[in-house]
């Protein structure tokens, strides 16, 4: 029976790709694969293309910046001409016969080209205004076709593991001889009975060998058989002869049939791909191997904690439940509990709740500014508050692909270093943060002032004028990421918040947000390098809301640093040395742009539905 989680998966590839006429029919692997290869060569175009439009656009630009210089000289011109002009008819008060006509023709035919001037500098604004509309377009086209690829690879994954199922549990039949010397000891049934078990195993490693050497991956399939326990099942078997000989040697000759069972989750470790493509779901209160007996977790015990400080916050679990002193019923169980306040070093520890327990927090005035892990949260003005920060502490990481299974721009890793700690919010700018910027200062977002906010429609970008961060084309509440606003648009945010507290905010840098997310990791995913089941909200990912709208902020665990969403939900913003760009992957793109050390290039003034922000604040 197929698993509900793989299910779903398939359900939500199908969908995506029949809305690219990419699924009248289920297609082989060779297929996919076929289409893989056709897409990237498009993608490969398209950056051609985009090359190209870019080039067309500098040069209509400085085309239009040669018509504006020569603008003030044929102004000047004009002028020179009119005082001509003027200063003949003075003098032609005094002498009749002076004749003005040149005078006149020239200042007409200065007045004639001025105005042609403007006409070619309007008509120029307009050519590079749609211009640069195409290479937005293109550049937005070039990234869904990423996600069309990736969206595909997700699909020939789920073919691999399909055929490999297909190619491993088939059944066949073999013929196999045995001969062995009969043990003093036992009888001669005994003896033809072991022969007959030994032709059985004989026969089902040798058709075990046949089922891997078959295989279309069979040199994948071997590497990784000894991390897998396939196994082939006997159906039955006939002897063809058998007989023992004078010395005591019994020799048989049977016919085995033979089925080799390959689990799916195995299919998985056969091809070195994510469990999730073939993963059983484990079911509520069901214990793994190596799991303890837990607590009786519908018992509930009081908790009280006390601290030596006011004015701090308790954390359960990743909840808040407001400073101390607090008393708490809770679940049987194991617990996080954290005591943070600014200024002081953090209390945490790992709590076993069986009966009713009291913690007392000492919490000790921190050298530093900034702890790691600590809390921050800046008064802004009245009762508005910034939005939660949490530290993360200065070090050195390699940056960029490290797994191997990144795209160019994402090579070659290497050694940044953050040289001071700093705050970065906890989860992305949600809709009441930006709100309360805008009630503040009345801005107008990029989108609302363009209309151009992005949106993938069967599977191509498409602006559309109606979008903006009030309403994004799908359902949001006050706790979801705020989207279709700008690099542009996240910088005024972060400048607002400079003003409002006194301390220095910022859209992060590339390097700040991978080191963030990365959280002491060298994988793609916080977790390790495959994306699991349900732990994020991207496309075939297994949330509820996977390709389907953003997840309210702080759905899905924190990573060790005490991030939220940093795989998934949306593109976050991100400050290079060259430009900006987004991380992070989104809910309608697939896993693999998920990855920490995945980037897009994109233009500052870009906004989508997919695409969010968080911001940094230095000590």
């Amino acid at each position: 029976m197929m698993r509900l989680a793989r299910l779903a998966l398939i359900m939500a590839s199908t969908l995506t790709l029949a809305s690219t006429a990419l699924a009248q029919q289920e297609m082989t692997v060779e297929e996919i694969t076929n289409q893989i290869t056709n897409l990237e060569s498009e993608f490969d175009n398209f950056s051609t293309t985009v090359n190209t439009l870019q080039q067309e656009e500098r040069e209509l630009r400085e085309k239009l910046q040669s018509l504006r210089e020569r603008n003030q000289e044929l102004e000047e011109k004009r002028e020179s001409a009119l005082a001509e002009m003027n200063d003949r008819y003075q003098r032609l008060v005094e002498d009749p016969t002076i004749d003005i006509a040149g005078a006149q023709e020239a200042y007409k035919q200065a007045v004639m080209a001025h105005q042609q001037n403007k006409e070619d500098i309007k008509q120029q604004v307009s050519l590079v205004n749609q211009k640069s509309k195409e290479v937005e377009e293109a550049r937005v086209s070039k990234h869904s076709l990423i996600n069309e690829i990736e969206t595909l690879k997700e699909q020939r994954n789920i073919a691999r593991v399909d055929r490999l199922e297909n190619e491993f549990n088939r059944s066949g039949e073999l013929e196999v001889s045995q001969s062995i010397s009969c043990d003093r000891n036992e009888t001669l049934g005994q003896c033809e009975n072991r022969g007959k078990l030994m032709a059985k195993q004989k026969a089902s490693k040798q058709y075990l060998d046949e089922i891997l050497t078959s295989l279309s991956e069979s040199s994948l399939a071997r590497e990784n058989l000894e991390k897998a326990s396939p196994n082939v099942q006997i159906l039955g078997s006939k002897t063809i002869s058998n007989g023992f000989s004078g010395a005591g040697n019994y020799g048989v000759k049977l016919a085995v049939e033979l089925r080799g069972q390959l689990p799916q989750s195995q299919a998985c470790t056969l091809l070195d791909v994510d469990m999730r493509y073939c993963a059983t779901e484990q079911r509520p209160g069901e214990l793994q191997a190596g799991d303890e007996e837990t607590v009786d977790s519908s018992v509930m015990h009081p908790l009280t904690i006390r601290s030596n400080v006011y004015d701090d916050e308790v954390i359960i679990d990743g909840v808040s439940y407001g400073s101390t002193p607090i008393e708490v019923m809770l679940p049987g169980g194991e617990h996080e509990v954290e005591v943070l306040k600014y200024g002081y070093s953090a209390y945490a520890e790992k709590i076993r709740l069986k009966d009713a327990m009291s913690i007392r927090a000492d919490l000790e005035k921190s050298e530093y500014s900034f702890t790691r892990g600590e809390k921050i949260q800046d008064i802004l003005y009245r009762d508005v508050r910034g939005p939660e920060l949490v530290v993360v502490p200065a070090g050195k990481f390699k940056m960029g692909d490290l797994v191997g299974n990144g795209l160019p721009n994402e090579r070659p890793a290497e050694t940044r270093e953050i040289p001071n700690a700093l705050g970065i919010t906890d989860t992305e700018i949600t809709v009441k943060h930006f709100r309360d910027f805008v009630e503040d200062t009345a801005y107008v977002t990029d989108a609302e002032k363009r209309g151009t906010c992005a949106i993938l429609k069967n599977g191509r970008p498409e602006f559309n004028e109606k979008l903006s961060w009030k309403n994004p084309g799908y359902k949001q509440s006050d706790n979801s990421p705020v989207v279709c606003v700008s690099y542009n648009d996240a910088k005024a945010y972060a400048d607002w918040l400079t003003a409002k507290s006194g301390f220095k905010y910022s859209v992060p840098t590339e390097a700040e947000w991978e080191y963030a997310a990365r959280a002491g990791t060298e994988t793609d995913f916080w977790w390790g390098n495959d994306v699991g089941f349900g732990k994020a909200n991207c496309r075939n990912c297994g949330s509820d809301w996977s390709n389907q709208r953003p997840a309210p902020v702080a759905s899905f665990h924190r990573n060790p640093w005490g991030l939220f969403d940093t795989v998934g939900n949306v593109w976050e913003w991100a400050q290079t040395d060259n430009g900006v760009v987004v991380k992070g992957g989104a809910w309608n793109f697939t896993p693999s742009l998920a990855r920490v050390s995945t980037k897009m290039e994109l233009p500052a003034d870009f906004n989508s539905n997919y695409i969010g922000f968080r911001v940094v604040r230095a000590q």
